[in-house]
């Protein structure tokens, strides 16, 4: 294996470190927590969050990507901090926007637990957009064995302050979002003592060009995150507005420990990946292409599997990890797999296309798969419960990918021979799987007899699939 492939697995190893211990501790919280609160509170908090999520989106999100986008230019100007005062007074403006109208909801608000959650969730989102932007700065830096050691420390400990509200204090379910106030403003005071990035604020670096140049990528950058936000999770308010708050509950938890189950490996993925992918696209970006190519068949080869084993198991995930309340959503689990799975593969066109300044194109054709997604729940949720707001959602992707690969053809463009590798792995997976429901359907199998099928199925790609696996050229710290 070449020393850029030691170079990827070392970086992998240490966000998948970083990823998994919040994970693990998210499917212990998960299973402890559904079997305490019921689906009315859970409802609750799904609605309260999920309109945080839009705020933090409108007011944050883009600033974010902005320093993802800028990090490596100011870098080569040796202006990063005239990056850090500019993004952090654009923070700032932000944070008075969410006091005014945390204040408003919060007085308009009549019932109790609702009043709650708005106001832990408005610190919590406050403290946690700090931290984030931090972590954003630690990741382009390369710091992994840092950001991992701190992320787990953090997970450790957030979950203990929220078994210690609720089962030494009788806290309600807002002791969920009040454990991450707490542990997320240690963490930013943490952070601002030792400040190991060197971030700094100096407001005689604020400069109206500065701010123009971010607001003019943020302000495309908004749209588009809000278009994605609104595919993944404008289903709750429709089965709430044509189910009942009850279901709100089921969806949400089911739909969170499916997501996350992917999007934690995505994520791992693109945080070992971006330093060099967003360095080439920078400096170097009609060759990056090549460098894409190469991250999307490890992207399938190692991805299509995954998501397979994970929807076969769907229902025995459900058991362990849910309350019997929310047990019975595991039907949706694979299409959220699968959604979260292609919503990670849409990352590469979106990154082309923002590196090339093609933004109102990306916006338009976002926009449109988020409005389309709209019309699709309001007519499958009402004809057909929601679950169905997950197929949706798959849908949704697949065609978003349709209209970035029409615009962008070389993304995909690979060999005969990767070609004829895609289509054995699909067939290969489908064989699979008929092979597993075809044994259950007939004998009805158990927890033991299942995993162990589910092993037999991965030594056998790993075998079938031997040589190509070993020949997957990971390119990293070019």
């Amino acid at each position: 294996m070449s020393n850029k492939n030691n170079s990827f697995l070392k970086d992998f190893s240490w966000y998948f470190l970083a990823s998994f211990v919040p994970l693990l501790i998210g499917f212990i919280k998960t299973p402890v927590f559904t079997r305490h609160f019921n689906k009315e509170e859970y409802g609750y908090l799904g609605l309260v969050s999920l309109t945080f999520a839009y705020l933090g989106m409108l007011l944050f999100s883009w600033i974010g990507s902005c320093l993802w986008r800028y990090y490596t230019k100011y870098k080569t100007e040796k202006a990063l901090k005239t990056l850090y005062s500019n993004l952090l007074f654009l923070y700032g403006l932000s944070f008075s926007i969410l006091l005014i109208v945390s204040v408003f909801w919060y007085m308009a608000a009549e019932n109790t637990l609702v009043k709650q959650l708005i106001f832990y969730s408005f610190f919590q989102l406050l403290f946690n957009q700090l931290f984030l932007f931090y972590m954003v700065i630690v990741r382009l830096k390369g710091e992994a064995k840092f950001y991992t050691i701190f992320q787990s420390i953090r997970a450790f400990l957030s979950i203990l302050i929220a078994l210690f509200l609720v089962f030494k204090f009788d806290v309600n379910i807002s002791a969920l979002i009040s454990s991450l106030v707490i542990i997320d403003a240690l963490a930013v005071l943490f952070l601002i003592i030792i400040n190991p990035a060197e971030v700094t604020f100096n407001y005689k670096l604020i400069k109206r060009e500065n701010l123009k140049e971010l607001i003019t990528y943020g302000s495309a950058g908004l749209i588009i995150n809000i278009g994605f936000l609104v595919i993944t999770s404008s289903d709750r308010y429709f089965i709430y507005l044509l189910n009942n708050l009850e279901t709100v509950g089921i969806y949400d938890q089911v739909y969170k420990i499916s997501q996350i189950s992917v999007v934690v490996l995505v994520t791992i993925f693109f945080n070992s990946i971006n330093p060099t992918l967003l360095k080439e696209l920078e400096t170097n970006f009609n060759n990056s292409i090549h460098l894409i190519q190469k991250y999307i068949k490890v992207f399938i080869i190692y991805g299509l599997p995954i998501i397979t084993y994970l929807s076969l198991f769907s229902k025995d995930i459900a058991n362990i990890l849910l309350g019997k309340e929310f047990r019975v959503g595991y039907i949706i689990m694979p299409f959220i797999f699968f959604a979260a799975y292609l919503q990670g593969l849409s990352n590469f066109y979106e990154l082309r296309l923002k590196f090339s300044n093609q933004l109102k194109r990306l916006s338009i054709i976002v926009i449109s798969a988020a409005i389309l997604n709209i019309i699709l729940n309001y007519i499958f949720i009402e004809l057909y419960g929601y679950k169905w707001a997950a197929v949706t959602t798959v849908v949704t992707y697949f065609l978003l990918i349709l209209a970035f690969h029409s615009f962008d053809v070389k993304v995909l463009k690979f060999t005969r021979s990767d070609y004829n590798t895609v289509y054995q792995i699909i067939l290969f997976l489908v064989l699979q799987i008929v092979i597993y429901f075809t044994l259950d359907k007939i004998f009805e199998l158990n927890i033991i007899v299942k995993l162990t099928i589910g092993l037999l199925f991965i030594l056998s790609y790993i075998l079938t699939f031997k040589e190509r696996l070993l020949k997957t050229e990971i390119p990293i710290n070019i």
